[in-house]
């Protein structure tokens, strides 16, 4: 038995891909114990209503957030030169900085009607902006750190940011008349960004030396896709994945989309814990292969193929026995949570195991494509949201539709990336 292990670990020490996946998994997985331990305690502290709040500020904050660098922050990854990656986190920084800026001057313009969205909770409003900055500057340093392979600094740091939303969402319920899980999560958004930032300082990887005209020209050229196709593909592909929370306020109520939400959130941590952290090493090791002019095939097949392996039992779990699982860990309130996530668990399969899938873009200049498959995907989801409203009157009926849409839309693109690779790998031999 020790004999075996002992062959475990050796193999593990040599296979470095593997090894920076489980890095960044081990810091993703405390983290992810961290919040699922809270959850029961926040959901006895907070009402439906008050999670559907806090769900679509962040959820608005993501979704600007992750365009405000016009999505050059994932170009990060691909230059050979560390200048040009060096000068990719600073171009990505300043346009994060114009975005949140342009914000706060619509936010001044429209003052009533975003006051009105988020009922009348008006220091929400004001707060929004500087949630895209800091949302917006963590993801940057999040894509400069895996360029470094940081992965073990990257998983301390999501552990950190657990452990303290959870305590300033907490303690918030009781010392601020604000709404505390916005509050406590606005503040540890700022405490991971200033984690990340004074890492990178102490390693003096930012040299600002390199930020020149020319070669900010040079660059800004040479990614043009990325803000021309892949920053419209990710506003749209958030707009989507979170079209329920933010149509079900408005068609039904904010209680809903708080069932909603807490579904989301605790099948999103699987993702979080496996998928995201797969992401990652992938894009760089493919990122790298493609370069070299190897076949990727072989590494895709193998990652999607662990994946699935990976999902296969918690996915029975919940399709069979949802509801009482959500009844039993967060209170009878919440098993309309758990009947959502019966229902909406086939979608969530195809999302753990899309990580590879989601790279392949950036990897095949494939932007393009990426923003009409977006296009196909926001369109069809919003008609079928809106067609179990009209249709049914029933926000299951717009969760049965929105899940039937998303599945068809996964296998697309799967599909359609596939016969990419094939194509690659021809012309490569």
């Amino acid at each position: 038995m020790n004999r075996k292990m002992n062959n475990l670990i050796q193999k593990l020490k040599q296979n470095s891909y593997l090894l920076q996946i489980l890095t960044l998994m081990t810091g993703t997985l405390m983290a992810q114990v961290v919040l699922l331990a809270f959850i029961p305690i926040l959901t006895r502290l907070y009402t439906p209503t008050e999670f559907g709040n806090y769900s679509l500020f962040f959820i608005l904050s993501t979704i600007i957030g992750s365009v405000s660098s016009l999505r050059y922050e994932q170009a990060i990854m691909l230059p050979k030169s560390d200048r040009d990656a060096q000068v990719l986190l600073f171009i990505s920084a300043l346009l994060t900085i114009g975005i949140s800026l342009i914000l706060s001057m619509v936010l001044i313009l429209f003052y009533d009607f975003f006051l009105d969205y988020f009922n009348n909770l008006s220091y929400l409003v004001w707060l929004l902006p500087f949630s895209v900055l800091v949302t917006g500057l963590v993801q940057i340093f999040n894509s400069y750190s895996t360029r470094n392979k940081f992965y073990k600094k990257m998983a301390e740091v999501k552990v950190i940011e657990s452990i303290t939303t959870v305590g300033t969402q907490g303690i918030s319920r009781y010392f601020l008349a604000l709404d505390g899980l916005i509050v406590g999560k606005f503040l540890s958004n700022i405490y991971t960004l200033y984690l990340l930032g004074a890492y990178h300082l102490k390693k003096q990887t930012l040299q600002l030396k390199y930020f020149t005209k020319r070669r900010a020209k040079a660059n800004l050229k040479r990614h043009e896709n990325f803000p021309k196709y892949f920053a419209m593909a990710t506003f749209l592909n958030s707009i989507s994945q979170n079209i329920p929370i933010l149509l079900f306020t408005t068609l039904f109520s904010p209680a809903v989309a708080g069932f909603y939400a807490l579904t989301h959130r605790i099948l999103q941590a699987p993702i979080q814990l496996v998928a995201n952290s797969t992401r990652s090493v992938f894009y760089q090791k493919a990122s790298q292969m493609y370069a070299n002019r190897e076949d990727i095939r072989p590494l895709y097949l193998s990652t999607t193929k662990g994946l699935i392996k990976l999902f296969i039992i918690p996915f029975f779990i919940i399709l069979l026995f949802g509801e009482e699982i959500f009844s039993l860990l967060f209170g009878e309130e919440w098993a309309t949570s758990g009947m959502i996530a019966q229902i909406t668990i086939v979608w969530f399969f195809f999302i753990f195991i899309n990580p590879p899938v989601t790279v392949m873009y950036n990897i095949f200049n494939q932007q393009k494509a990426q923003l009409i498959f977006q296009i196909m995907g926001l369109s069809t989801r919003t008609l079928a949201i809106y067609a179990g409203f009209y249709i049914f009157n029933s926000y299951i009926s717009s969760i049965i539709l929105f899940t039937v849409v998303s599945v068809i839309h996964n296998l697309l693109i799967f599909g359609y990336i596939y016969k990419i690779m094939q194509k690659i790998y021809l012309k490569i031999i």
